[in-house]
């Protein structure tokens, strides 16, 4: 190791740390990984690659995420007293880790039992309560549509008090209000969503989400002056950052469900490109019901139109011209492929089903 590998290190996490969550901050301490791992310097490696994972989380990376904190995990396992100072990211970032575990089909239930047992278990040596494994339970029964999983999880973690590794509160309650929404108890879900939507509760990820969780919700009552007022505030909110895709998602449908097409549509154009790159499968599968279902009430109104779509969408037209059908027919089949693959995991037909509808009012 030499003072310039050391130097150019630092340099690049003060320049990640003056940037929003994105590609590009990811970008940085992703170099700032190599340029650790040639040193060899564990300890160094360790910082870098945790770095990265709380990068990745926030920055819609999942697939950076899952390696750089089983790295770290790993190592800090092995040798508990000489990584004991970063105890407390390790307990914490197990739930970023569980949370975008749920975007990829390819994990089984069998796993994600494991991992809920491997994090009780790190909780437990480490002298914390069981609330917080018990709300990933429930966060993963909830993205599954294993409502009645969800139910007894629920009451679990509600059962244990809070403590230094619970969840923060504004989270909870995000997710809280979209268990209530599932469950079509609306003005329980806004109830609890109120303290995030009146600004008393928030953080990295709190309003942002919620302002597009509670569209649905608040049209559903036709309370549409909020609705309109949070769909305006919640894009501002995640509009630059492709983490939020399946908001995205959420965005697009509320727009076709008040026939605000021409901005539906611009919002397809704007985020397609990172649909389509993202590894965020979950979400991914949300943004394409949504833009099939944008197209399709637009066939209403038109059968060809003119879209800016990106060249690496697979129908790409050098002259922004495109028929409708086919693109609708092309969205449909990659939604409808996504959904089979979450629906044999999860052994039910949430996403075929009860997701894709939900999208769809």
């Amino acid at each position: 190791m030499n003072d310039f590998d050391t130097d150019r290190i630092q340099q690049l996490w003060d320049q990640a740390d003056e940037l929003s969550h994105g590609e590009i901050q990811v970008r940085l301490l992703d170099e700032a990984v190599n340029l650790a791992e040639a040193t060899r310097d564990i300890d160094l490696i360790f910082d870098a690659r945790k770095r990265l994972a709380s990068a990745a989380t926030f920055g819609g990376h999942p697939e950076k995420l899952l390696p750089a904190f089983a790295w770290c995990l790993a190592h800090y396992q092995r040798e508990p007293e000489r990584f004991q100072q970063h105890q407390f990211e390790m307990l914490w970032y197990f739930k970023y880790v569980l949370n975008a575990a749920c975007q990829f089909p390819q994990m089984t239930t069998e796993q994600f039992d494991s991992l809920h047992q491997q994090m009780g278990e790190l909780y437990r040596q480490a002298g914390y309560n069981q609330r917080p494994v018990h709300y990933m339970r429930f966060n993963f029964a909830l993205s599954s549509g294993h409502m009645d999983a969800a139910q007894q999880a629920h009451a679990a973690y509600r059962s244990i008090s809070r403590d230094g590794m619970a969840d923060c509160i504004a989270c909870e309650s995000n997710t809280e209000a979209s268990y209530f929404a599932d469950l079509e108890q609306h003005e329980k879900s806004l109830e609890i969503a109120a303290p995030i939507l009146e600004g008393r509760r928030r953080c990295g990820s709190v309003p942002h989400s919620t302002y597009s969780n509670v569209l649905r919700t608040l049209a559903l009552l036709g309370r549409y002056e909020e609705a309109d007022e949070y769909q305006q505030k919640g894009y501002r909110l995640i509009r630059d950052n492709p983490s939020f895709v399946g908001y995205f998602g959420m965005q697009i449908a509320y727009l076709v469900h008040r026939d605000r097409l021409a901005p539906a549509l611009q919002m397809l154009e704007r985020h397609l490109a990172a649909a389509l790159t993202t590894h965020k499968l979950s979400s991914q599968h949300q943004f394409y019901v949504a833009a099939a279902r944008a197209l399709g009430a637009a066939t209403a109104k038109w059968k060809t139109r003119k879209l800016n779509l990106p060249q690496s969408f697979p129908l790409y037209s050098a002259d922004g011209e495109y028929e409708l059908a086919p693109l609708i027919d092309w969205f449909d089949a990659q939604a409808t492929a996504l959904a089979a693959r979450f629906d044999q995991r999860n052994g039910n037909r949430y996403f075929a089903a009860e997701k894709a509808a939900w999208l769809n009012y």
